[in-house]
C-alpha cells in the first residue's frame, strides 16, 4: 500500500502504519515521528477500532519503539492534554510507573516530601488501577496518607505555588489516556503509553526523575524525555524498576543535562553509580523492603516523616538527596543526603504532611 495522503480516512491510514511495522524484522520499519504522533492522535481520538489500537501498540512493544516514535506518541499525547505552568523555581516531575509495584516498599512519596521540606518544589502523578502490574503506586500512597490525589488542574497549580508540592492524577489532566484504561488492559502488557506517561511533563517542570525497567531502554527515554522541555534528567534503574535508589546494593542512573538554556540545545548523559554505603547509610533488610499495602507504605512514610530512625529512614534519605542533588539545590549527592537528614531532624517533613494534608481540607 502506498504512504495515505493526510485526508484518508483514519481507517486507512492505520492500516498502513500497522503494515509498516509489523513485517516482520527484514520488512518493518520504524515510523516517522509525525507517522507516530498520528498513529497516537487516532488512538487518542477513537477513530479507529479497539483491534486496530490495540494492534498498533503491540507492535510497537514487539518491535521496539524508536525515539522518534516515542517522541511523537508523547507530541500527540500533550496536544489533549491539560499542561499547568506553576509560578514556582526549579520545579522537579517524578516520573514513577503508573502501575505501581507489588514486591517492595514505596519510597517516593516520603522522599518527595522531604525533597519539598528541603525546599525543592516535587510534582507526582499517576492513575488508581492501573495494569498491567495492578500495584501499589505513589498516589494510593499519598491518598492514604491524607493528600489530595483527585485535585483539578487549577488546584494542583495553587498547591504547587503554595506548599511546594503536588500530585496530577491523569483522569484530571489526560483524560483521552484515561479512556484507554480498559483498552490497555485487554492488551495486557505495558506499552509505549506506560513509558509515555512516566516523561510526558505536564507541570513544566525543569527537572525530573524517572524509573527505568529494562537498561536497553536508558538511551531511547532519555533522547525522548530531553525534548520534553526538562533541563536535567535522571533517569535510574531502582527498586522493581522504578524511580527509588535501593540502599542494599549499588544501581545504575543516567544524567541528562541540557548543554544551554535553549530548550532545542542538544545534551550530554553521564552514567553514574549511587552506592548508598558512600553516604553513611545502611542497607535496608529483606523485611525492611517488603512495603505492604497503601495503607502500610503510608504507615512506614507517616513514620520516617516524623523522625522514626532505621533502614526506611535511609531509603528515604538517599532518595530525596537524590533529589535535591538533581535539583540543583545542592551540589553533590552527599549533600543532598546531607540536606535531606536535616529537613528530617529539623522536624520540616512533618510540618510538610500536616501543611499537605490541611490543604485537602481546604479545598
Amino acid at each position: 500500500m502506498s504512504n495515505p495522503s493526510p485526508d484518508s480516512s483514519a481507517f486507512a491510514r492505520m492500516q498502513y502504519y500497522l503494515r509498516e511495522i509489523g513485517t516482520g524484522p527484514r520488512g518493518s520499519r520504524n515510523l516517522t515521528t509525525e507517522e507516530a504522533r498520528d498513529a497516537m492522535s487516532l488512538i487518542l481520538r477513537q477513530e479507529v477500532a479497539p483491534s486496530q489500537a490495540g494492534g498498533l501498540l503491540l507492535l510497537q512493544r514487539f518491535k521496539g519503539e524508536s525515539p522518534e516514535e516515542l517522541l511523537g506518541f508523547a507530541q500527540a499525547i500533550r496536544e489533549g492534554a491539560i499542561i499547568i505552568q506553576p509560578a514556582v523555581s526549579g520545579l522537579l516531575d517524578v516520573g514513577s510507573p503508573y502501575d505501581g509495584r507489588k514486591r517492595s516498599v514505596v519510597v517516593s512519596p516520603a522522599s518527595a516530601i522531604v525533597a519539598a521540606a528541603a525546599g525543592v518544589p516535587v510534582v507526582l502523578h499517576g492513575e488508581r488501577g492501573l495494569g498491567p502490574k495492578h500495584g501499589v503506586a505513589v498516589g494510593d500512597v499519598l491518598d492514604a496518607l491524607g493528600i489530595d490525589t483527585d485535585a483539578a488542574p487549577e488546584t494542583t497549580q495553587r498547591m504547587i505555588e503554595g506548599t511546594g508540592f503536588g500530585f496530577m492524577r491523569q483522569a484530571q489532566f489526560v483524560p483521552q489516556v484515561f479512556a484507554l484504561k480498559d483498552l490497555r488492559e485487554e492488551v495486557a502488557l505495558r506499552t509505549a503509553i506506560s513509558t509515555i506517561e512516566k516523561i510526558y511533563n505536564l507541570a513544566s517542570a525543569d527537572y525530573s526523575i524517572i524509573g527505568l525497567t529494562h537498561l536497553p531502554y536508558a538511551e531511547k527515554m532519555v533522547l525522548a524525555a530531553s525534548r520534553m522541555g526538562f533541563k536535567r534528567i535522571l533517569i535510574i534503574q531502582g527498586i522493581e524498576g522504578n524511580e527509588d535508589a535501593p540502599t542494599s546494593r549499588p544501581c545504575r542512573a543516567f544524567l541528562w543535562e541540557r548543554d544551554r538554556e535553549d530548550n532545542e540545545a542538544e545534551g550530554t548523559t553521564t552514567e553514574l553509580r549511587v552506592n548508598a554505603a558512600q553516604f553513611g547509610l545502611r542497607p535496608a533488610t529483606k523485611e525492611e523492603m517488603a512495603g505492604g499495602d497503601a495503607a502500610e507504605n503510608a504507615r512506614i512514610a507517616e513514620a520516617v516523616l516524623a523522625g522514626e530512625p532505621g533502614g526506611h529512614r535511609d531509603l528515604v534519605v538517599l532518595n530525596a538527596g537524590l533529589r535535591i542533588w538533581l535539583a540543583e539545590r545542592a551540589s553533590s549527592i552527599g549533600d543532598g543526603v546531607e540536606l535531606a537528614r536535616i529537613a528530617l531532624d529539623s522536624g520540616a517533613t512533618g510540618h510538610k504532611l500536616e501543611e499537605l494534608r490541611a490543604m485537602k481540607l481546604s479545598v
